[in-house]
């Protein structure tokens, strides 16, 4: 027996006949065999649907004004969330640190095929030739998290807001509504929904994430990443960020990266520590080398820095999907290597506290997802 199978997400009703979310199994009978190709349907009819509803285009329009007004005055979009799946510390950030522009129906291809057009999209000045995306926004007829959505979020390194206006009618979506929606968390709501919900990618965790005082100080202000990919793609990835600190004006201190080789004792010592820190099959991926990126911390509007990790996040991502592992603190010891996630511990009036930080392995090529989800939506 297949040990997976496809579902279908459906989300729950908060209308008059409440209706609990559960997963389904495809319709019997497609011929859609590509997942790209289930994906692509799914696009053209969240197109279809939004292009006919007046509320959604209203709500669209009223919230890129209102984000270019923000981006025009300087004022910051803070969002804050917790995953209390994979942290105990918060995740923060400024949607607008960087931004240029708020655009409207703004066009997107991922790393396996798809085209997909953004509500609105958040962009910067360009690093290079290319475009910066620094956040998006996605506004939903319905608060789904269906598999169109979790693919854009596995390739897309910027924060993607979801914005559900369900149950809304036109004359609710306001000049007023737009000025507060985006910044809504479930204790804004007397029913405890949100209203709108931050996606974010796992490798974007380190750069959002809100470090106490005892997990910083004057050694501790690093961290790393260690990529897993093909020689030509880990050589490609050096030679873009060496280029993209050249164009950031930044310094050895602020980003270095080097290919580890085991052509050594000591090099094929941590290319075995590397390896157990992102998991047991890296030797897939690469089994004589990796990646090490260091990169300092940024402090909060830390914009070149800022740049630095949202820019590395998209080339790890998007240009060479990799498999990434992390250190949070440079050098820190990997002591539990069967835990997925790094801990802290410290002591408090003689009780031991553990913290869970964030997991030690951050992502991995969304075509080897892709490859599973052709495998099961050819098995229907």
């Amino acid at each position: 027996m297949t040990p997976y199978e496809l579902v279908g997400w459906v989300s729950p009703s908060f209308k008059e006949h409440r209706r609990k979310a559960y997963f389904r199994r495809p319709r019997e009978g497609s011929s859609v065999q590509s997942m790209t190709d289930i994906l692509t349907t799914m696009e053209g009819e969240r197109q279809r649907k939004v292009g006919e509803s007046p509320e959604h285009q209203k709500a669209k329009a009223l919230l890129q004004a209102e984000l270019q007004r923000l981006i025009d005055n300087g004022i910051p979009m803070r969002w804050r969330f917790k995953d209390s799946n994979v942290s105990d510390l918060a995740l923060s950030g400024n949607l607008l640190l960087g931004a240029t522009a708020a655009i409207q129906e703004h066009p997107i291809t991922t790393p396996f095929g798809l085209s997909y057009r953004l509500d609105i999209a958040i962009v910067g000045a360009p690093i290079s030739s290319q475009e910066l995306i620094l956040g998006g926004i996605e506004i939903e007829l319905s608060h789904p998290f269906e598999g169109r959505k979790a693919m854009i979020s596995k390739t897309q390194g910027f924060p993607l807001i979801s914005v559900d206006i369900s149950d809304m009618v036109l004359e609710e979506i306001t000049p007023e509504w737009a000025s507060h929606i985006l910044e809504l968390t479930t204790t804004d709501d007397p029913d405890g929904r949100r209203k709108s919900y931050v996606y974010l990618h796992d490798l974007l965790y380190p750069l959002y994430l809100v470090r106490p005082p005892y997990l910083m100080g004057k050694y501790h202000e690093k961290h790393q990443y260690h990529a897993f990919a093909n020689d030509e793609s880990l050589d490609q990835l050096r030679k873009w960020i060496q280029r993209l600190k050249e164009k950031l004006e930044l310094s050895d201190g602020d980003v270095s990266t080097s290919l580890v080789k085991n052509s050594s004792d000591s090099s094929t010592k941590s290319l075995l520590t590397a390896g157990a820190i992102v998991g047991p099959d890296w030797q897939m991926f690469n089994d004589h080398q990796f990646l090490r990126i260091t990169l300092r911390l940024p402090t909060e509007d830390d914009l070149r820095l800022y740049l630095l990790h949202i820019t590395i996040a998209r080339l790890l991502l998007s240009e060479r999907p990799s498999l990434v592992g992390y250190q949070y603190r440079n050098g820190e010891a990997n002591t539990a290597p069967e835990e997925d996630l790094w801990v802290c511990t410290r002591l408090i009036d003689k009780q031991l506290e553990t913290i869970r930080i964030l997991p030690k392995r951050l992502a991995e090529p969304v075509t080897r997802i892709m490859a599973v989800l052709d495998s099961l939506a050819s098995q229907r």
